[in-house]
């Protein structure tokens, strides 16, 4: 991979952004995040596995914010929904 410097306004420099901080939006983003790894073929061990890792930043902020009590009802209510729809 060529190695380059970003230009100034580079649109594909890396930016920072903050992470909402209210509870209700740390929720919807702890959903998004099982029901994307989920669906990437993720079980319930690898899930709470991933929520407790800090190197995934997202998930480990959920992990946090809520509590693992909080993570394991997401994941489960997901196993749920995936088992019901067969």
């Amino acid at each position: 991979m060529a190695e380059k410097r970003y230009e100034a306004g580079d649109p594909l420099e890396p930016t920072a952004v903050t992470l909402p901080a209210e509870r209700e939006d740390v929720a919807y983003m702890g959903r998004c995040f099982v029901e994307e790894f989920a669906r990437m073929g993720y079980g319930q061990n690898a899930l709470i596995a991933l929520f407790r890792n800090p190197f995934y930043q997202g998930p480990h902020l959920v992990y946090q914010q809520l509590g693992e009590g909080f993570v394991q009802g997401l994941i489960e209510e997901e196993m749920t929904r995936r088992t019901a729809r067969g």
